[in-house]
């Protein structure tokens, strides 16, 4: 029964972490917020956190890693790369109002806005890795290697774009807009 409990509490600690930083920003968080927005003690949440620099990496970067993950293993294989990208991209357009949240947060933080440095390095590194895999992705369709970097960040930098609309500024963006970026792509990058 203790784990189903602690399960409950860490989950509610994340939630509730998750809406105030993205509220108050990460300096106007103070651990005895999220105790009390969370219904739980101070001692307990420093039994789970030891600080607040702490719980901040789990939901800006753990929760955010574990979600891209997540979504990456749900891209169906085999698609070609224009629906793939457009399946990403339109995972992005469906995610809970947490993971939304959590995505929100973390892009704020890689974005410099907010945050705490150890998780913008990270996420950076995170961004970093990224773009190889994009280079992994498009270099069996891209004969010319010596454009392989620039047409990998091109693809990256477009996706952040649309995604960026979708997520920080809560824009609705149209499937075909999605696609017709996405073919734009194809087409300069000749794939």
């Amino acid at each position: 029964m203790r784990n189903k409990t602690d399960k409950g509490l860490r989950e509610r600690i994340l939630i509730e972490s998750v809406r105030l930083f993205s509220e108050k920003g990460y300096h106007g968080t103070s651990m005895r917020d999220i105790a009390e927005r969370s219904e739980c003690s101070l001692p307990m949440l420093y039994y789970y956190y030891k600080n607040k620099a702490d719980l901040f990496y789990e939901v800006a970067y753990n929760e955010f890693v574990l979600l891209i993950e997540r979504l990456n293993e749900q891209v169906t294989i085999g698609a070609t790369i224009q629906e793939t990208y457009f399946n990403a991209i339109k995972q992005r357009k469906e995610l809970s109002s947490y993971d939304k949240a959590v995505y929100k947060l973390s892009l704020k933080v890689w974005l410099g806005f907010d945050g705490e440095s150890k998780v913008r390095k990270d996420l950076i590194e995170w961004e970093n890795g990224r773009m190889e895999r994009t280079k992994k992705i498009l270099e069996k369709y891209i004969e010319n290697k010596t454009i392989l970097h620039d047409i990998s960040n091109l693809f990256v930098r477009v996706m952040e774009n649309v995604i960026e609309k979708i997520i920080l500024l809560d824009e609705e963006v149209s499937d075909e807009d999605i696609n017709n970026e996405i073919e734009l792509l194809m087409k300069l990058s000749n794939l």
